[in-house]
């Protein structure tokens, strides 16, 4: 596959081609502004993921209403996922990440206008929910498609990483400046710094450097052919499906836990108060740097498939253990090891679908994973009326086994994944 870097990359030739470091994506202008317009975006993002619990709680007291929460802002995942790759396949994938950053800033300063003025109401905290979830799935589809392009193909494994990276080192200081703002109890300021850091990210992509290559087809194909060519792709290579199958589990029975278990855990299990949900998400965030970073250094992987599986066991194993912790410094070193697990193993799925696939298909094999990040609000759901009924620590230790018990049964029905 012949990838575009927007400066000129490197000869195959030349031996600093083939070498990648920890950080050598970076050494690329225009991945660098991306890079650096994902660190402002994340560090909006995680403050967001801080407030909306706290606030959601504040004005309800229920676990319920905090998993439905949830899944107000994952549902656009299914809703609009596969339709978000094909408008990435389609039109200038910068644009796309304009338009979606001016709607989640816009979103960031109506809450904070709801909350300062003391007319939020829980109604106004859904609709917000999944308009910013909305923004985030055309988000998250243009930029994994649109890394190919800016660094020669050697290094994607290596820029995926550190653009998880990015997203993770904001997973430790956006909670933390948000968990300082709850100290006081005031929500509002937190979405009004997220929007101002959202207007950074404005400008970091304006200056990214990338021509929009339209496809050839693109007059003759209708919006419903390429959508159907792009499954039709996913069903005819195994490989890609195989590759798919991991993250259905992760996104319902694994990720639910730093939205919904995360804040719980913090109030009622380990008695943090509000502004410990940011601390107990900066933890997270900190382990998530470590395993980032060190797959951002591998230059060769083999048996990835082994690889992911194993990520996904391990994650799950210690999710289960950390349900029964309620000795702080031991729940934080469970986490930062779960972090790192999730983190590697979401970095190496997303590096394997863009290289399984055609450059001109990469949004909509990208975007396939949003039907995977769809069954989020099912586990968030289910682990909300859990947690509600059965209390936190057993919730947790349910979906867990759960996890755990789905990945091994994958290893078994799933060859096309072990042989990746």
């Amino acid at each position: 596959m012949a990838k575009q870097a927007t400066e000129p990359a490197p000869s195959p030739a030349d031996p600093a081609s083939s070498t990648v470091s920890t950080f050598s994506s970076l050494r690329y202008r225009d991945f660098r502004s991306l890079w650096f317009a994902q660190i402002g975006r994340s560090a909006a993002m995680w403050m967001e993921q801080i407030a909306r619990p706290v606030l959601i709680l504040q004005l309800t007291d229920s676990e319920l209403l905090l998993g439905l929460v949830v899944a107000a802002r994952m549902t656009p995942q299914l809703i609009f996922g596969l339709m978000a790759g094909v408008i990435a396949d389609r039109f200038d994938r910068k644009r796309i990440l304009l338009a979606a950053q001016v709607g989640t800033v816009s979103f960031h300063l109506i809450t904070a206008a709801l909350v300062l003025t003391g007319a939020v109401e829980a109604w106004h905290v859904f609709v917000l929910a999944f308009a910013t979830g909305t923004a985030l799935i055309f988000t998250q589809t243009a930029r994994q498609s649109l890394i190919p392009r800016l660094v020669p193909e050697e290094q994607v494994l290596n820029a995926i990483s550190l653009n998880m990276a990015a997203l993770n080192v904001m997973r430790v200081l956006g909670p933390g400046l948000a968990g300082f703002i709850l100290i006081s109890g005031d929500i509002g300021p937190v979405y009004l710094i997220a929007g101002a850091l959202g207007v950074g990210v404005l400008v970091a992509l304006s200056v990214v450097r990338v021509e929009h290559q339209p496809r050839e087809d693109t007059d003759e194909a209708s919006w419903l052919d390429d959508l159907r060519s792009g499954l039709q792709f996913a069903r005819a290579h195994p490989e890609v499906l195989a590759v798919l199958a991991p993250p259905l589990i992760m996104f319902m029975f694994g990720l639910p836990y730093i939205s919904v278990f995360v804040p719980l855990f913090a109030k009622d299990v380990l008695d943090l108060g509000d502004a410990g949900v940011g601390a107990l998400m900066a933890v997270t965030g900190a382990g998530a740097i470590v395993g980032s970073l060190i797959l951002a250094s591998q230059t060769q992987l083999r048996h990835r498939g082994l690889l992911l599986l194993g990520l996904m066991l391990v994650f799950g194993v210690l999710l289960a253990v950390f349900s029964r912790s309620t000795f702080l410094p031991v729940s934080i070193i469970l986490l930062m090891f779960i972090a790192s697990m999730s983190t590697s193993f979401m970095a190496l799925t997303n590096s394997l679908l863009l290289e399984l696939s055609p450059p001109d298909m990469h949004g909509r094999i990208v975007s396939l994973m949003s039907i995977d990040r769809g069954l989020v609000p099912v586990g968030a759901i289910a682990a909300g009326a859990l947690a509600g009924s059965l209390g936190a620590q057993d919730a947790l230790l349910i979906i867990a086994s759960i996890g755990v018990g789905l990945t091994l049964l994958l290893a078994i029905l799933a060859p096309p994944l072990r042989r990746l």
